[in-house]
């Protein structure tokens, strides 16, 4: 896939890999940081597991629901998941994949996220509309402040 179609975004989380890994896997953990700063998140299911799924409704500020579903295509324990969004007909998005890498660095775990998309239409809406790049940075920090 070309570099020009892919979001990545990385950071550095004072926790230790294992806190991470739980906070990425638990279905009440993650329902209290996933999204970005405003939402909240109710988790239908959690399945961290080849085949398995993530059915989550994301709810906004204003109150708009945003129900998603994610694939999980690949998962290495506390070290890698990829996983596919199946997009949305209800606000007109595709589906895209994303990759999330842990690296310990010393008592801290490295958290680098791939958005890889199918064409730069469909990566544009998603910095444009839905404002992908804060949203991703807020959603760290928010997985930041549920491991430490």
């Amino acid at each position: 896939m070309d570099d020009h179609l892919e979001l990545i975004t990385t950071r550095d989380v004072d926790a230790p890999i294992e806190t991470v890994w739980a906070a990425w896997t638990g279905r009440e953990k993650i329902a209290r940081w996933w999204g970005p700063a405003g939402f909240r998140s109710t988790v239908n299911e959690l399945a961290v597991r080849e085949g398995g799924r993530f059915d989550v409704i994301m709810q906004g500020p204003d109150g708009t629901d945003y129900p998603n579903l994610y694939l999980f295509d690949h998962v290495q324990e506390r070290k890698q998941l990829i996983y596919t969004n199946v997009g949305s007909a209800q606000f007109g998005l595709a589906s895209f994949q994303s990759v999330v890498d842990l690296a310990s660095v010393g008592s801290r775990t490295r958290v680098t996220l791939t958005a890889k998309f199918t064409t730069a239409a469909d990566k544009q809406k998603h910095v444009d509309e839905f404002h992908a790049i804060q949203g991703t940075r807020q959603l760290l920090e928010r997985l930041e402040e549920q491991s430490t």
